[in-house]
């Protein structure tokens, strides 16, 4: 795989790239989420902590495309409560804190990768499909000991869209200032990460070591790098 004298830039999915997860980890950054507004909003209301979870499940399916601020606004009006700017503020800075303590599991290539990457010159960034803010996400990647390597981190709750929209990598390559074909984004999903890219003008490899997409035959036929091992990449970055 050339590409070192193609890129500037190599931009990572997030979950199942560079970290992942299991249903006991969900369940430990939920219950994180779900104390911090439970703390909250008992300063207004007798509420349990089986309401404020239940109220949090409705809102699963847009809790990656929804700004944390909005999104505890919401919570806070499916409990009943009429909050003021300043206490919806708190709120909000409340529930995307609530998880800095959250420890990923990581994939420990990336350990390997992703500082070789930083010696060849290239800038890294990290693009995820997540309800977790951009600082969410920097705090997850600190806490693991990744974020000194990263250069820009785009969420699709912080920006409003989720991957495979344009606008997502459009946000990336601005905070990475350079030219879409300057960029070559890897990450697990068909869809979201190789024709998400590759339809931004960027350039795309699927990784497949964490877990195969069902969408795999799709993206064999467009002749795109296929990587078992992130260090795949180190190939590239070293034939140049």
């Amino acid at each position: 795989m050339r590409v070192r004298e193609l890129i500037k830039a190599v931009s990572f999915d997030l979950w199942f790239t560079l970290i992942h997860e299991d249903p006991l980890d969900t369940i430990q950054y939920t219950l994180m989420r779900v104390k911090a507004l439970r703390e909250f909003v008992s300063r207004y209301s007798i509420v349990s902590t089986e309401e404020v979870m239940k109220v949090y499940e409705v809102f699963e399916s847009v809790r990656g495309f929804i700004d944390h601020r909005s999104l505890s606004n919401m919570i806070a009006l499916a409990l009943g409560l009429q909050l003021s700017s300043e206490a919806l503020v708190e709120l909000g800075r409340i529930y995307d804190e609530s998880t800095k303590e959250f420890r990923p599991k990581v994939n420990e290539e990336v350990y390997e990768v992703l500082p070789r990457i930083k010696v060849a010159g290239l800038k890294i960034g990290v693009v995820s499909n997540t309800s977790f803010s951009e600082e969410g996400v920097r705090a997850m990647l600190e806490n693991v000991g990744l974020l000194k390597y990263v250069d820009a981190v785009v969420s699709s709750s912080s920006i409003g869209f989720n991957k495979p929209h344009p606008k997502i990598y459009s946000h990336l390559v601005s905070r990475l200032a350079l030219e879409p074909d300057e960029v070559l984004h890897v990450g697990d999903s068909c869809v979201n990460d190789v024709l998400g890219a590759l339809n931004a003008g960027l350039k795309a490899a699927l990784y497949v070591g964490l877990r195969r997409d069902r969408n795999l035959s799709v993206c064999l036929k467009l002749g795109i790098p296929l990587l078992s091992r992130l260090s795949e990449l180190l190939e590239g970055f070293n034939s140049s």
